[in-house]
């Protein structure tokens, strides 16, 4: 496998797409974050047909089981060997055990089980039977190695504070991602894996040994393992004002809140010159909360509309749009499923009717 844990990987100058890669059009697609709140395997996946028919996920389900967290997901490997802190949040390596989960982390082979993903196998199987036959691509999904070193601790310090610690969570992160790619193309559909990296715009300070170059040239390296297994490389956060790091990190699609964050795209030309050198954008433009309706829909698109005029040319910006909620479902009530993805497909209705007939990625 191609990634290295070396912080001081230089990064390339330009995204190299392998010519084995899959053609995407984005377009208006809709998909989801990743959870739903749905503690029925077979359900979630029903809703995944039902409501993200062409780009369909793998659902987590963290309703079900704290393991289906996708911190959870991420720390699973080494789940014997930690425990929750007992003040602030996530978890701390059990006195004296540091050196084994270190060995196991260097050893992963990046496998999710049904203990922790339920939803994969399942997800997996609806594939294999031709359950999603309006799909144009398929999407996993997984915790960055910035975000699941912040939550894992040792000695009253996150894994992010410490170079060696660092590297060794960016390595499994890279082959859980390597891992999905590698089951996922067998659907025979582009592979679309977004990495989560709530903690991308973390003060450095907190990180102090572990500068923000080496933080985002780590996660480069995840995101360029995931093109050299032929996948698009996805990269979401919803924290504020991530837009310049994100594009620093050389992602194929940038995955944000832009129900608060959609003005600040437009007016950033880190964001701008992403779209322009062939970027894809999966607009959170969805809020993440009960009570949407079909109204919201036309204002939300007039809201898109009106930004991305200012900043060009609004087709060329719905040729290389995604639709979404702003962050998964998870934590929301069951009736949130078909009102969120209700909205989100009525934007993608009248973006796909301004973006026309792009060309392939």
């Amino acid at each position: 496998m191609a990634f290295c844990g070396e912080l001081n990987r230089v990064q390339p100058t330009a995204i190299k797409s392998p010519t084995c890669r899959m053609p995407f059009v984005a377009a208006g697609a809709v998909t989801g974050i990743g959870s739903l709140p749905l503690t029925s395997v077979t359900s979630a996946i029903r809703s995944v047909a039902e409501f993200s028919p062409e780009v369909p996920f793998w659902p987590q389900l963290p309703q079900l089981s704290e393991r289906e967290s996708i911190v959870g997901q991420g720390l699973a490997i080494v789940e014997d060997l930690i425990e929750p802190r007992n003040e602030g949040y996530g978890y701390q390596v059990k006195e004296g055990r540091l050196d084994s989960v270190l060995e196991i982390l260097h050893g992963s082979r990046g496998e999710l089980t049904s203990a922790n993903a339920a939803g994969f196998g399942a997800f997996e199987e609806g594939l294999s039977s031709g359950f999603f036959r309006s799909a144009v691509a398929v999407k996993g999904q997984i915790e960055g190695p910035i975000t699941l070193s912040a939550y894992l601790f040792h000695q009253g310090q996150p894994f992010l504070s410490d170079p060696a610690l660092f590297a060794a969570i960016a390595f499994h992160v890279s082959q859980i991602i390597c891992w999905q790619i590698d089951r996922l193309k067998s659907a025979g559909l582009p592979v679309l894996v977004f990495v989560d990296e709530p903690a991308l715009c973390l003060d450095t300070a907190i990180a102090s040994t572990v500068s923000e170059e080496q933080r985002l040239n780590a996660l480069g390296a995840t995101l360029e393992d995931a093109r050299i297994r032929g996948a698009y490389a996805g990269l979401h956060c919803c924290a504020a004002r991530p837009l310049e790091l994100m594009c620093r990190a050389r992602p194929d699609i940038i995955s944000f809140d832009a129900h608060q964050g959609l003005d600040l795209f437009f007016a950033d030309w880190h964001a701008l010159d992403f779209v322009h050198q062939g970027g894809t954008v999966a607009y959170g433009i969805v809020p993440t909360r009960p009570g949407l309706n079909a109204v919201d829909s036309a204002s939300i698109f007039i809201r898109w509309l009106k930004a991305a005029s200012l900043a060009g040319d609004p087709q060329k910006f719905a040729q290389r749009a995604m639709i979404t909620a702003t962050c998964g479902l998870g934590l929301l009530n069951t009736s949130a499923v078909a009102e969120s993805f209700s909205v989100a497909h009525s934007v993608s209705k009248l973006i796909r009717s301004l973006a026309g007939s792009p060309e392939l990625d």
